[in-house]
């Protein structure tokens, strides 16, 4: 696979990801800490402004990602290593911290989305032509 196609995927899923943060954060928020908890408003609130503040940065490496699809080899195989290692630090923090708190509802399936981006991303490293 062309590290260009990877970069591509990646780089879309991360842009449209961060605009969905940034255009609903209050449902995403929602979501995110479930139904129980969504009764709370300062947790609500909380979960929204996370929403807001991380929109713009998944927005930022989506971008990044789509901008240097053209760049040597060696740059696009170290950007798709920088999002595996990134993203084995999100799992990571999925099954650890947010499975075990009360105020989110944490499930495997939040988590589909991100599994196959690093699989996207492992692939085009190990595959990269």
């Amino acid at each position: 696979m062309k590290t260009s196609v990877s970069l591509t995927i990646l780089g879309v899923y991360n842009a449209l990801m961060g605009v969905m943060c940034l255009l609903m954060p209050g449902d995403m928020g929602a979501a995110a800490i479930g139904e129980a908890n969504a009764a709370n408003p300062e947790l609500l609130e909380m979960a929204t402004m996370f929403h807001y503040g991380i929109g713009h940065a998944i927005s930022m490496c989506g971008l990044i990602l789509l901008m240097i699809r053209k760049s040597a080899m060696d740059t696009a195989k170290n950007a798709l290593l920088a999002y595996c290692i990134g993203t084995a630090l999100l799992l990571t923090l999925f099954a650890t911290v947010f499975s075990n708190t009360p105020v989110m509802e944490f499930s495997l399936e939040m988590a589909v989305p991100d599994i196959l981006a690093m699989g996207v991303a492992l692939f085009g490293y190990f595959k990269a032509k």
